[in-house]
């Protein structure tokens, strides 16, 4: 079992790696092409967004470790105390109350139950893709669920769920749910 700090070493050093392949495709394609940068998607081109990219990686990265004892779970614990506080001062109580049912739920399951699942790696990202639309104060267009002004809000929040969906497929890979790595074929024989 991988321990706090290969958890957010890998979270960190997977999105670096992606982020520099990544710039560098997006790089490469506007010098011999003439493709803006902004055309791709996964990665973002603003310094405050770059930062928080790299941040919801390793934050991605510990995550799953939030359903036992753990410096995952004290980390996590005071992020939802913090915005928890904010938003009850900010007289927002339906998404204080929200946010301590979404904190609770780890708690419900058993170590390395639905926060170690490969479909929680892929769903619980999607709280990115979601944001933008809840800070921006817009409605989904039903209506026509594929127009304009609901893929921008959803392509806003895309690389924020790329950096999360990667250091979440980190911590499973290390823990050797994702894919079988050294380590864990060593611990199971």
């Amino acid at each position: 079992m991988s321990m706090f700090r290969e958890h957010y070493i890998g979270g960190l050093v997977s999105y670096t790696l992606f982020f520099a392949l990544s710039f560098g495709a997006s790089l490469f394609g506007q010098v011999t092409m003439h493709v803006p940068l902004e055309r791709n998607p996964t990665i973002p081109f603003n310094l405050w967004s770059i930062g928080a990219c790299f941040v919801v990686a390793v934050l991605s990265g510990l995550w799953p470790d939030v359903d036992i004892k753990s410096r995952s779970q004290q980390i996590f614990y005071r992020i939802f105390l913090i915005f928890s506080v904010i938003l009850i001062l900010r007289k927002q109580y339906l998404q204080s109350a929200v946010l301590g049912i979404f904190s609770m739920l780890p708690l419900l399951g058993k170590h390395r139950g639905w926060t170690h699942s490969r479909l929680t790696m892929l769903l619980l990202p999607t709280v990115f893709l979601v944001l933008p639309f809840y800070f921006k104060g817009a409605a989904v267009d039903l209506d026509n669920l594929k127009s304009s002004h609901n893929l921008n809000f959803i392509r806003s929040g895309f690389p924020f769920y790329t950096a999360s969906l990667i250091g979440y497929a980190t911590h499973l890979h290390l823990d050797g749910i994702l894919l079988r790595s050294r380590k864990a074929r060593r611990a199971r024989a």
